[in-house]
């Protein structure tokens, strides 16, 4: 749920931004520099791969402490913000979408909206992750790390495809 939290913080910072029009202003600045970002996002995604790949799901039942808690916060946010295509989607989304009269509901719709997606997810899991045996849970985190390590690669091949042309 605290990435979830973290995803949403950043959607909705990104929504405020293009609200009050700096989108304008950032989405160029993000096609410009959409090198250095690529760079950044393509780290992330290696550096969650291997945290996910290190670390051990909790077992069923056993409840996250405050310091996981805030580095899945933390790290959602640092993943979002650094994601390129966050960043273009939302400055060119929401100008366009946007009313100015009705720009802070949008903004509230955004934060809410991808607060549900996370809520329904995160409680999807806790209901059904009890059915899985530890082995399972930990094959499906190998997984997602080996998903993790390719998104990560492929970001850092297209930011280097970047660097070449």
């Amino acid at each position: 749920m605290a990435t979830g939290l973290g995803a949403a913080t950043v959607h909705l910072t990104y929504s405020v931004l293009a609200i009050v029009g700096i989108g304008t202003i950032v989405q160029p600045w993000a096609e410009t520099n959409s090198l250095v970002l690529g760079l950044l996002s393509g780290f992330t995604l290696l550096w969650f791969a291997i945290r996910t790949r290190r670390s051990a799901p909790l077992p069923a039942g056993d409840d996250a402490d405050r310091v996981q808690l805030i580095r899945a916060y933390a790290s959602a946010i640092g993943l979002g913000v650094t994601n390129p295509l966050t960043i273009i989607l939302f400055c060119a989304a929401l100008h366009t979408l946007m009313v100015h009269s009705a720009g802070l509901l949008l903004a509230a719709g955004v934060f809410l909206g991808s607060a549900l997606w996370w809520t329904l997810l995160s409680a999807t899991i806790a209901i059904v992750r009890h059915r899985f045996d530890s082995n399972v849970l930990a094959l499906s985190s190998k997984l997602a790390s080996l998903v993790l390590l390719a998104l990560g690669a492929l970001a850092l091949a297209r930011a280097c495809g970047r660097l070449m042309t």
